[in-house]
């Protein structure tokens, strides 16, 4: 994950509001409505070289970015049920065991890999469990789990599924070592529904 965060600002230069873009303190670029269109400028290093950024990151600033400029909701990539339905399909093989509910256990590379996808998909990652399996049954591990669904609460959805969905993989990150660790997740839509996968 980089530095990248957005930062509303005004500037004579400009007309309305701009969002800037800014990594490491310095300005890399402006995002700004434009007929009604988010546009987004992109300026070169001090050596003339481009930024470099990773994908889910960048997405993540360019939503918050659109909630400053007023922007509630992009379009999503494709309907909440149609999102939630391809998200299961792609993922139901990785996981290590299937609950009494039908409910997922992932290693930590597929609830990585998932939760990014969620991201794809216009997905909220709300809740992150850990467990380890004792005899194929799911045993909860204390002090693994989170509810970034909880810390980003009253967010405008951008803000709000960003927000989830950075704060689910760093965790995921930080589990990545903890062998044996398996892990059910929550993914909320737009709407607020909810789903275990």
């Amino acid at each position: 994950m980089t530095d990248l965060r957005a930062r509303e600002t005004t500037r004579d230069d400009w007309e309305g509001v701009v969002v800037e873009l800014v990594e490491e303190n310095r300005v890399v670029g402006v995002a700004y409505l434009d007929e009604g269109a988010i546009l987004t400028e992109f300026y070169p290093d001090e050596d003339g070289e481009p930024w470099v950024f990773d994908v889910a990151d960048l997405q993540r600033v360019l939503d918050v970015a659109a909630a400053m400029l007023g922007i509630e909701e992009p379009v999503p990539a494709s309907p909440s049920g149609e999102a939630v339905d391809r998200l299961a399909t792609e993922f139901d093989p990785t996981a290590d065991h299937r609950g009494a509910e039908d409910e997922g256990f992932y290693p930590v590379p597929a609830a990585l890999a998932l939760t990014m996808r969620a991201e794809e998909l216009g997905l909220a990652v709300v809740s992150l469990e850990g467990f380890t399996l004792d005899a194929g049954e799911p045993i909860v591990l204390p002090g693994y789990g989170s509810t970034p669904g909880d810390a980003h609460r009253g967010e405008a959805w951008p803000v709000f599924r960003s927000g989830c969905n950075a704060q689910a993989r760093a965790q995921l990150e930080r589990w990545a070592g903890r062998n044996g660790l398996v892990v059910a997740l929550e993914v909320a839509d737009q709407s607020g529904e909810t789903y275990v996968l």
